[in-house]
């Protein structure tokens, strides 16, 4: 990847966006991972003091992600709002039935999604998209969840793509060196989830993508990664229509 060419598209990217749409704000969750850090970086270089974040932890989300996203705030001087989502979250767990671990984390990913969308009604804002393209491939995010946004600058990068570019950025070490994880619960992990560290998993995905021979992966790691692509694509395309219909696998 060349760094210093990837940066400048990603951040003319955002600005053409925000020409085109006539929209200068833009507004982003910060979940204290790398993905959103990356995106903080690149949104102040686009729009600058355009930019406002939400953070948007639980009383059970991990410490370390809110004083990190704290720490980027201040260190690229983001305005932004703490709102715990607790009390939201608990409303919906009344009156869902059989709540699962994974159905609340899916309904947190939803409540923080609305409340960016709120903001960017208020305020007359983008919402930012931090889902890279492993994720996207993967299906693994939550549809009108972090998967939702108006537009997605990481969408063409991979996640070890992300980590790269993060340190070519100069992105604080705190992000580089956190595992991976989308905080729905305590200790949760997108590597343990999945089985598979996202480097192995890039390999595959890069292969498929350039339509090369799968023959030499790992039987398991292969089989994952078709079976999550092909299970998991609904996730990324509109809605079905009488018009769309025809074009379902």
């Amino acid at each position: 990847m060349k760094y210093q060419k990837t940066l400048k598209d990603l951040i003319e990217f955002i600005e053409n966006v925000c020409k085109k749409t006539k929209i200068n704000n833009v507004v982003l969750g910060i979940s204290g991972g790398i993905d959103s850090a990356v995106v903080a970086y690149l949104c102040k270089e686009a729009v600058q003091d355009k930019l406002f974040a939400l953070l948007m932890p639980t009383k059970q989300s991990n410490k370390e992600n809110l004083s990190d996203a704290l720490m980027l705030c201040k260190k690229l001087n983001i305005k932004y709002q703490i709102i715990y989502i607790d009390d939201i979250l608990q409303n919906f767990e009344k009156v869902i039935q059989n709540p699962t671990q994974l159905r609340i984390g899916n309904l947190a990913a939803r409540v923080r999604m609305s409340l960016l969308y709120d903001y960017s009604a208020l305020h007359n804002a983008l919402v930012i998209g931090t889902s890279n393209k492993s994720e996207l491939m993967l299906g693994y995010g939550t549809i009108y969840g972090d998967l939702a946004c108006a537009f997605n600058p990481l969408a063409t990068l991979y996640k070890s793509e992300v980590f790269e570019l993060a340190k070519f950025m100069g992105v604080h070490e705190n992000f580089i060196k956190k595992a991976p994880s989308a905080d729905l619960w305590p200790n949760q992990s997108d590597e343990k989830d999945l089985g598979y560290k996202y480097e192995i998993l890039d390999e595959v995905l890069k292969a498929l993508e350039n339509n090369q021979s799968l023959e030499n992966f790992d039987e398991n790691l292969k089989n994952l990664v078709l079976e999550r692509v092909k299970n998991n694509a609904f996730k990324t395309k509109p809605p079905i229509t009488l018009k769309n219909f025809d074009d379902l696998a």
